[in-house]
């Protein structure tokens, strides 16, 4: 019985953690380039039980009864990769990914990476995200200059990431890809950070696009409707056995 309790309480901490996953998903449903989290549910390890010190017709009975585990855990925190929808913008300096790869930004704690390509050019004349962190390039953060600033000019960028005004060379967007985005750590600001295994982007860069977030709004919400309604049957199962153990202790007990 007090085995139920705790299963029922693991159940509860359980689709908490489901539901605080599904609300920042929402929450970022129009973060441009968000991508979003799923919680893996385990159980924990099951322990094999026996008889103690029991006699069955004075025989000792210190056999196994079976297996036995204590409810569930989360397990992990995984995160869909899948490619959002491009929403057409024709801004100068909104870039979007087609394929699985990522922009390389400078923040103050060092190298990040992002499918956020809502990018602006600041009042020095650098490639910035909306943080104000710089836009790498392959020949490091990639600035216009003053002279864009003040006369401007045609600005486009090709498909495999390479900027020119007016037909001069800027840089190339420093792209890449890994083959394993699990190991990718994702922290604020829509960023992640890697511990190497970087390789070259094959896919294609679209200018004046941005990549929605892969989030669908319909399905978030059916899915908080589930969490809330195990949440309560988890809820119920522990009232249940905190009257259960009410009448053994109050009515049984006395007997």
């Amino acid at each position: 019985m007090i085995r139920g309790l705790y299963i029922a309480g693991t159940g509860m901490n359980v689709q908490t953690k489901k539901l605080d996953v599904i609300s920042n998903d929402l929450a970022n449903v129009n973060t441009t380039g968000y991508k979003k989290d799923d919680a893996v549910i385990a159980s924990f390890n099951e322990v094999l039980t026996y008889r103690l010190k029991d006699m069955e017709n004075n025989i000792p009975n210190d056999r196994a009864i079976g297996s036995m585990n204590f409810g569930a855990r989360v397990d992990q925190i995984y995160t869909q990769f899948a490619q959002g929808s491009l929403v057409k913008t024709d801004g100068l300096v909104d870039l979007a990914l087609q394929g699985d790869g990522f922009f390389t930004v400078q923040t103050p704690n060092g190298v990040a990476y992002t499918r956020d390509g809502k990018f602006s050019i600041n009042g020095e004349g650098a490639l910035v995200t909306k943080e104000g962190y710089a836009v790498m390039g392959e020949d490091g953060p990639i600035e216009f200059g003053e002279d864009y600033l003040t006369n401007g000019g045609k600005l486009a960028v090709g498909e495999k990431g390479t900027i020119t005004v007016d037909g001069r060379k800027i840089d190339t967007l420093a792209l890449v890809k890994f083959n394993d985005n699990q190991g990718l750590t994702k922290r604020e600001d829509n960023l992640y950070l890697a511990n190497g295994g970087a390789e070259p982007f094959e896919g294609s860069v679209m200018q004046g696009y941005i990549e929605a977030s892969n989030v669908n709004p319909v399905t978030a919400m059916v899915d908080m409707i589930t969490v809330s309604r195990a949440y309560e049957a988890n809820q119920k199962m522990i009232q249940v056995h905190d009257n259960l153990l009410g009448k053994a202790v109050n009515e049984v007990g006395r007997v």
